[in-house]
C-alpha cells in the first residue's frame, strides 16, 4: 500500500507541475486554457475557473491541459481548416515559451527534491558531485548471525574505539585496517560508556578456501558532516544539467535494446518504476526523494526529445513552421504528432511486457 501511495504521488507531482507550468506560460502569453485535468479517462468532477475547466478525471496517472490552436479545426462543410487563436497566433518564441514551460519545471522541481535529498542525507553527495561525505567513527549497525563477531560477543551499537592501530577509524578505514591485518585482530570497542577490549585470532581457521576472511558486521558512520542548502542546491542543479547528455544517450540505448527485445536497465516502464519505489521506501525518505528526482529529470529528458507528440516534437515542428514561414496543410501536423503518441504507446507496452515477463520468470 505504502508503494502505490508513493508511486502515484510521485507520478502525479510530476506530471501535474509539468502542466501546470504550461498553464501559466500560456496564461502569461495570452492563450486561454480549455481545460486542466488531474487524470485521464472519464471525467468525475469539473469546475469552471478563469475561463478553465477544471476536471478530475476517473484514471489517476497523470494529466493534461487542453490548449486551443494546436489541432485543425472543422469548417462549415465538415473538412478541416487551420486553426485560428490561441497557439496558432504565437510566433515561434511564444510557442517556445508555452512548450518549454513543463520541461523547466521539471527540472526545477528534481533539483528540490535532491537538494532535500541531500540535505538530508549528505552521502547522496557521492552522486551530486563525486565528493565522499564528511565522516568520522564507526558504529557496528548489525552482527551477522553465526559469524566471528558474533562469537567473541561484538554487538549491534558498538563504537570501534580502535582496530589494530586505527583510532577512532571511519567505517572506509576500519575495514582497511581489518584486511591488513596479518595475525591477532585487537579491538576496542565502547559500550554503555566503557571501553571493551577485544583479541580476534585472524585470519579465521574456518575460512574456506578461495574467500576473504570476515568479521561479520556492517558499520555505518558516527557522525556525517551536514551540507549546507546553497551547496545542496548548486550541486543538484549542476548534476541536472550534466546529467542530461547521458540520459539522452540513455534513453536512446534503452529504446533500441526494447525494440529489439531485450532487456535494459537504463529504461523503466510502470512495472519497472513501481519496483524502484518499491525499494526505495523500505530504505527511507531521502531515498525516494533521490528517486522522485531522477524521475522528474527523466521526464524533462524525455518530452524535451524531438519525438512527435512530445513537448520536443512540437517544438520541433514550430521551429519548421517558423522557417518555411507557412503553416502545414490542416491534418498534416496532427498525423505526424498521432505516429509518435503511438509509437511511444507501443514502446511503453513493449517494455512493460517484457518487465512482467522478467518478473514472471524470476518469481
Amino acid at each position: 500500500m505504502i508503494t502505490a501511495v508513493t508511486f502515484l504521488a510521485i507520478l502525479l507531482t510530476a506530471v501535474l507541475v509539468h502542466e501546470f507550468a504550461h498553464y501559466l506560460n500560456a496564461r502569461s502569453v495570452g492563450v486561454p486554457v480549455r481545460a486542466f485535468s488531474v487524470g485521464f479517462g472519464p471525467v468525475v468532477w469539473r469546475r469552471t475557473w478563469r475561463g478553465t475547466e477544471w476536471r478530475l478525471s476517473a484514471i489517476p496517472l497523470g494529466g493534461y491541459v487542453d490548449l486551443p490552436g494546436l489541432a485543425a479545426e472543422r469548417d462549415e462543410d465538415g473538412g478541416l481548416k487551420a486553426p485560428e487563436g490561441g497557439m496558432a497566433d504565437l510566433g515561434f518564441p511564444g510557442k517556445a515559451w508555452v512548450l518549454i514551460g513543463g520541461v523547466v519545471a521539471n527540472f526545477v522541481l528534481g533539483t528540490l527534491l535532491l537538494t532535500a535529498a541531500v540535505t538530508a542525507n549528505p552521502s547522496f553527495r557521492t552522486l551530486t558531485s563525486g565528493t565522499p561525505p564528511d565522516v568520522s567513527g564507526a558504529e557496528i549497525v548489525a552482527v551477522a548471525p553465526d559469524s566471528l563477531a558474533e562469537r567473541v560477543g561484538v554487538q549491534a551499537g558498538d563504537v570501534l574505539a580502535r582496530v589494530g592501530a586505527a583510532v577512532d577509524p571511519t567505517p572506509a578505514e576500519a575495514v582497511e585496517a581489518i584486511r591488513a591485518a596479518d595475525g591477532p585482530l585487537r579491538l576496542e570497542l565502547r559500550r554503555d560508556g566503557a571501553l571493551v577490549p577485544l583479541e580476534v585470532a585472524w585470519p579465521p581457521a574456518d575460512v574456506p578456501a578461495g574467500e576473504p576472511p570476515r568479521l561479520g558486521v556492517q558499520l555505518a558512520p558516527l557522525e556525517v558532516a551536514t551540507v549546507s542548502l546553497p551547496v545542496a542546491f548548486w550541486e543538484s542543479a549542476t548534476f541536472a544539467v550534466t546529467a542530461v547528455p547521458e540520459m539522452v544517450a540513455g534513453f536512446a540505448r534503452g529504446f533500441a535494446s526494447a525494440a529489439t527485445g531485450q532487456m535494459s536497465e537504463e529504461v523503466a516502464g510502470p512495472v519497472g518504476i513501481v519496483g524502484l519505489v518499491n525499494d526505495a521506501t523500505q530504505v527511507g525518505i531521502a531515498p525516494v526523494l533521490v528517486l522522485a528526482a531522477l524521475i522528474n529529470f527523466s521526464l524533462a529528458v524525455f518530452n524535451l526529445l524531438p519525438i512527435p507528440g512530445l513537448d520536443g516534437g512540437r517544438l520541433l515542428v514550430a521551429g519548421v513552421v517558423a522557417l518555411r514561414g507557412r503553416p502545414f496543410r490542416p491534418g498534416q501536423e496532427e498525423a505526424f504528432h498521432l505516429v509518435g503518441i503511438v509509437a511511444v504507446l507501443a514502446l511503453i507496452v513493449l517494455i512493460t511486457l517484457q518487465e512482467v515477463q522478467t518478473l514472471l520468470s524470476t518469481g
